[in-house]
């Protein structure tokens, strides 16, 4: 019968493999980093892009549906606003181009969340960078 110090023994690789697996892995960790730090550059870049597209499409929107006259009521007309104000914020809220902003609300939120990913993997990229050199 073996010992049962002879069943459980465990098995070292070799110096050279044990290196090589662990720079492989490592290897693939910074792929992955700079993938994801690419990924959420591009996200950012995009997010970016149609924050511009859509603050200008809510202003052309703005303009064409009459806000800026509701709100120069506002300033102008204090007393009637002040009598008829569920019908003025109605007539506000009716006007407003709801859906650009609701696009932008969230590109600015996929950008404020790219942008932390961009900002985390650059610190764990820059953390492999320091211990490399």
């Amino acid at each position: 019968m073996k010992d049962n110090n002879q069943l459980f023994n465990i098995i070292e690789p070799k110096n050279e493999l044990k290196k090589s697996i662990i720079g492989k892995i490592k290897a693939l960790e910074m792929r992955n980093t700079i993938n994801m730090v690419v990924f959420s550059s591009f996200i950012s870049l995009a997010s970016i892009a149609s924050i511009v597209v859509f603050v200008i499409n809510i202003i052309n929107d703005a303009s064409k549906s009459g806000l800026s006259q509701y709100l120069s009521l506002l300033f102008s007309d204090g007393k009637l606003i002040a009598s008829y104000w569920q019908t003025y914020v109605l007539s506000v809220v009716e006007s407003l181009p709801i859906i650009p902003i609701a696009i932008v609300v969230a590109s600015i939120s996929i950008f404020v969340w790219s942008l932390n990913k961009f900002l985390e993997n650059i610190k764990i990229q820059s953390r492999y960078f320091i211990r490399l050199n």
